[in-house]
This record gives structure tokens, C-alpha cells and sequence, in this order.
């Protein structure tokens, strides 16, 4: 009877000691993505990617590719006491729900590199986009605009 007691209090601290297998976890934005201040509205209908005084243009309004670029540009970090930036590679325009849109300047760092993002009209804030989110925005723009 010892025996059997001794073994399944053996399997009981042995089951509630073994960990948990981990379930894959699927990307769950926040719920404001723009809470870095970089975008002032939420909701977005669709944006528009194009290189200063070029003709060619990304207009884009798939809800997945959105989705994305909001996850990019929700990883915005401000920098304070930015250099002067000058020349962008890329003007962005942002169309939100309500029919705003806002404009952004973006210089677009090499792969590995950080990228720099500023609204037009405000020449004080600029935004940092570490390499990761630089690498993941070169990844979903492609060579559309290159």
C-alpha cells in the first residue's frame, strides 16, 4: 500500500512540475498603434509611398499590408536633439478613416540600418525606426519604389 501512495504522489509532483509546452503566439497589435504620437488618428483606410519628384507610386489599401506597416511605424521611437534631416527618400501619405490624412517624411535606412520618420509640419519631432522595423519596411515595400 506504502508503494503505491509513494507512486502516486510521485506522479502528482512530477506532472504539476513539468512545464507547459508553448503554444505559438500570433501578433495581437495594441491597442493603439500609434501611441509614440507619430500618427494622430488610428484607423487607417490605406497610404500612399512615393520618392520626391518622382511620378511613381505605392497606393496601397489591402488591410494586411496596413496592418504591417502599422506594426512598423508603431515601433517609432522619438529621438530628442535629432540633427537636421534633409532630402527624404520617401513621402508617405496616410489616409485615415474619417478622411484625414496626415504626410511623412521618411529617410529609409540600408538593410540593418535605422530609418528616420518626421510628420510634415512639424520640424521639431523626429522618429527612429530601429533596424529590425527598417528591415521589415524594405521587405514590404519591395523593390516597388526603388
Amino acid at each position: 500500500m506504502k508503494k503505491i501512495l509513494f507512486a502516486v504522489s510521485m506522479s502528482i509532483i512530477l506532472a504539476s512540475c513539468q512545464k507547459e509546452s508553448a503554444a505559438p503566439v500570433l501578433y495581437d497589435p495594441p491597442a493603439s498603434n500609434m501611441e509614440n504620437g507619430l500618427i494622430d488618428f488610428e484607423e487607417w483606410e490605406g497610404f500612399h509611398l512615393s520618392k520626391p519628384g518622382s511620378d511613381s507610386r505605392l497606393n496601397e489599401d489591402d488591410a494586411l499590408m496596413i496592418q504591417a506597416v502599422q506594426e512598423v511605424f508603431a515601433g517609432a521611437v522619438k529621438v530628442e536633439g535629432m540633427a537636421k534631416l534633409e532630402d527624404p527618400d520617401f513621402i508617405m501619405e496616410v489616409d485615415g478613416e474619417n478622411g484625414e490624412q496626415q504626410k511623412l517624411l521618411l529617410w529609409l535606412g540600408d538593410e540593418g540600418e535605422e530609418s528616420h520618420v518626421k510628420r510634415v509640419g512639424d520640424s521639431n519631432a523626429v522618429y527612429s525606426l530601429d533596424e529590425k522595423w527598417t528591415d521589415r519596411l524594405r521587405q514590404l515595400v519591395g523593390n516597388d519604389l526603388e
